[in-house]
């Protein structure tokens, strides 16, 4: 079973103006076991789903859908993915499977348990081992 871990580090920012005040703000990195690391966009399922994703091959690509309408999935070969965004929710639909979770989750375990019943089936990767690294 691949392993990653996620670490993440916490800034204060200024908030751009003059009104502003200072604001907290977190960024999450995922380390992998071949030395390679990638900067999630959030730590929730889309951002590790995409991430863990592109890590085994995958791609994100724009299909066209419509005149002048294009739709972002994610692509290996033949293989496609479709994840659809509704309010918290996502879908992940791959031919006739489709998969529907909350995006955001408060305990890390049934995180990265979602996160896992994706990968295995709708893109055919291993499940990976994730932990939060402690520094």
């Amino acid at each position: 079973m691949p392993r990653a871990a996620i670490s993440s580090k916490a800034f204060l920012i200024e908030g751009g103006c003059n009104a502003c005040g200072m604001q907290n703000t977190e960024t999450f990195t995922i380390h992998f076991e071949d030395q390679r690391s990638a900067v999630l966009d959030h730590f929730d399922v889309p951002s590790l789903v995409q991430t863990i994703a592109q890590k085994n091959g995958w791609r994100e690509t724009a299909i066209p859908v419509g005149i002048g309408e294009e739709e972002i999935v994610l692509k290996r070969a033949d293989a496609v993915v479709k994840p659809r965004f509704l309010g918290d929710q996502i879908i992940y639909q791959a031919g006739d499977q489709r998969f529907q979770t909350k995006q955001l989750f408060d305990d890390n375990n049934e995180l990265f348990e979602q996160v896992n019943n994706i990968l295995v089936q709708l893109f055919k990767i291993e499940p990976y081992e994730i932990r939060i690294a402690i520094d």
